[in-house]
């Protein structure tokens, strides 16, 4: 069965078949790298990013080796490119995945996204997508908005630690 009879036969409460049609799909469909769940939600991601967010050269790409296809693009013009993970709220995301996924952010061929901040793009199933900020190690928080707490000692002793 071909990924377009796979997609229909799924029967996904509330898709649209335009969805079928569009040749972003398509061509998503084309690279044969992903499962119809993993393409609907790198579509649905696609388009949020081009349509609702007005993001410049969203790119489409993917990995055979971690079957799944994912984006590049710039939030603005002059910022720097965002690689975002499209997964399905149904599809577990382990640990081991992200880090092979960094890994190939990493070492990828191309050049253009190499060490580009991730996004891991969550897509529920009446389309809704909560977009998270992945990050190799932890980030050390902002200080805190209250004055007395910036003068506090334990903040200040606290921070030196995490900078070291």
């Amino acid at each position: 069965m071909d990924g377009a009879a796979e997609l229909s036969a799924s029967a996904r409460e509330g898709e649209e078949p335009w969805i079928e049609e569009h040749p972003k799909f398509r061509e998503m469909m084309k690279l044969d790298v992903a499962d119809s769940t993993q393409v609907y939600a790198a579509f649905l991601v696609y388009m949020d990013l081009l349509e609702v967010r007005n993001w410049k050269e969203v790119q489409i790409l993917s990995s055979s080796e971690l079957h799944m296809i994912y984006l590049w693009g710039k939030e603005k013009d002059d910022d720097a490119p965002q690689i975002l993970m499209p997964t399905p709220v149904s599809m577990s995301c382990s640990l081991e995945r992200i880090q092979q996924f960094q890994k190939l952010n990493q070492t990828s061929e191309n050049g253009q996204n190499s060490a580009c901040s991730i996004l891991l793009a969550v897509v529920e199933t009446d389309s809704t997508i909560v977009y998270y900020k992945l990050t190799d190690g932890f980030v050390i928080p902002d200080p805190p908005d209250f004055a007395e707490d910036v003068d506090n000692k334990r903040w200040k002793k606290r921070k030196m630690r995490f900078l070291r």
